[in-house]
């Protein structure tokens, strides 16, 4: 099945084929937006020392773990996505937003807006480059209509 092949013969004059480049692009702007919240959180991160309390096997190739950590000698609780296996009791690193809370991580937050906006640059590329090859096809379509019709 040809994903890119026209309805009909007169489809080079719809722009329905376009539409195929919208989950690139919502992608493209999910992933910009985490990078960029992501990046902010970084100006104001603070580290703290934490527990881990739980970890386990979450996809196919990471873990979840939670921990325990202080921020002003006040217990707070987190969960995060880590990519090796933690011990119970074992001591993390947490990253913590200073204004927000709620937005804690085992990784540093700079690292983490780094891998979102590569990833963001990798759907806005397939973005473009489908909707590139719609309008090649479009154009190669029109040319073809033409000729057949001389």
């Amino acid at each position: 099945m040809d994903l890119f092949a026209p309805r009909s013969k007169n489809d080079w004059k719809s722009w329905h084929s376009l539409w195929k480049a919208l989950p690139c692009l919502v992608g493209f702007l999910i992933f910009a937006s985490q990078a960029a919240t992501e990046n902010d959180a970084a100006c104001r991160q603070r580290t703290s020392f934490g527990t881990i309390s739980d970890c386990e096997r979450s996809g196919r190739s990471g873990y979840h773990c939670s921990y325990v950590f202080p921020v002003d000698g006040e217990p707070y609780t987190g969960d995060s996505a880590s990519d090796s296996y933690r011990l119970l009791g074992h001591t993390v690193v947490v990253y913590y937003d200073s204004q927000k809370l709620t937005m804690i991580s085992l990784e540093d937050f700079a690292v983490k807006s780094r891998k979102d906006r590569n990833i963001a640059y990798i759907f806005l590329l397939m973005t473009v480059a489908l909707v590139a090859f719609v309008l090649y096809s479009k154009v190669k379509d029109r040319e073809d209509s033409k000729r057949r019709a001389i």
